[in-house]
């Protein structure tokens, strides 16, 4: 084979390896090893990719739905039908807008607070941006004439809370958990979620953490909540932080953001690199940059 013909063909390998990469990552987010989404019996869907998934939410025929007692969202399950295909997922629909009351003797304007179910569509945006993949995928529709988002319902999960009150919370890589929660503290500190407990933290059968019910997150404050909390941070993430410019946050939340609550979400990733390049300044690149571990061997059994 010539020179030039085995840089042709060099250069079309690589092609169509950067093509499966952009596939790959297209059909499963990073650092969600071995999911398999799955429909009402417990099957897996005919496609796992997200793109296929939010649009059989979109088309999908509500065949039922009931109330779910956890949360504070009044979040539905429903039971939607595409093709034959039966599959459970959420519908949240609260919108509540209001004013903090100023504190006594203090005159000023007072700050918006939103409990709002298209935060959840921002959340699940931005997971995806910063190549978290930990909200599960979502879409924005209308349920029997109301309003709101409808999620991929996590089959085969239990919430956080539920294995400590049952005693069952013994993942098996103890480091590996601890850096899911580091990746939890800082996707939280930069939506400013505050509501974030052990009851939406779902656990998956590889012992993946995922996010979910954010309703009362993106507050119009530039302040961190929890900076304490990150003590590190994820390479990938670290490195999507500083790459991510103003005008593509602005571009991809302004269907489900106000203006201002997108300034302050800015603001909060300004702090966030200051707080975590801080911590590199003082204990080394090494102590606080991690390589999220692969999911070990030992897998978690849900289904009862």
């Amino acid at each position: 084979m010539s020179e030039s013909w085995a840089f042709v063909a060099l250069m079309a390998v690589a092609m169509v390896s950067c093509v499966q990469i952009r596939s790959a990552h297209a059909q499963s987010p990073i650092g969600i090893d071995g999911h398999i989404w799955l429909d009402a019996n417990g099957e897996p869907l005919p496609s796992q990719d997200h793109a296929t998934i939010q649009e059989m939410m979109r088309s999908a025929n509500v065949v039922s739905w009931e109330s779910v007692g956890r949360g504070v969202a009044g979040v539905e399950k429903l039971v939607l039908e595409h093709e034959g295909i039966q599959f459970h997922a959420a519908f949240r629909s609260v919108d509540v807008s209001v004013r903090v009351p100023p504190a006594s003797g203090v005159r000023k304007t007072t700050m918006k607070y939103r409990d709002a179910a298209i935060f959840e569509s921002a959340a699940y945006v931005m997971s995806e941006l910063l190549g978290i993949g930990r909200v599960p995928p979502v879409v924005e529709r209308s349920v029997d004439g109301q309003s709101g988002t409808v999620q991929i319902w996590m089959e085969e999960t239990l919430p956080e809370v539920d294995l400590i009150q049952q005693k069952m919370l013994r993942p098996p890589d103890g480091v590996r958990w601890r850096q899911q929660k580091q990746i939890m503290y800082v996707f939280d500190n930069l939506i400013a979620n505050s509501d974030r407990n052990q009851g939406n933290l779902l656990i998956d059968h590889n012992w993946n953490i995922w996010f979910i019910d954010h309703t009362r997150a993106f507050k119009r404050s530039s302040k961190l909540l929890n900076r304490e909390g990150i003590t590190a941070c994820d390479r990938q993430l670290w490195r999507s932080l500083r790459e991510i410019d103003d005008e593509t946050i602005r571009h991809h939340l302004e269907p489900f953001l106000e203006s201002q609550e997108i300034t302050r979400l800015i603001s909060r990733r300004r702090k966030l690199i200051q707080h975590i390049q801080k911590l590199i300044d003082k204990h080394g690149e090494e102590a606080v940059i991690f390589d999220l571990r692969p999911p070990g061997t030992e897998m978690a059994d849900w289904s009862n």
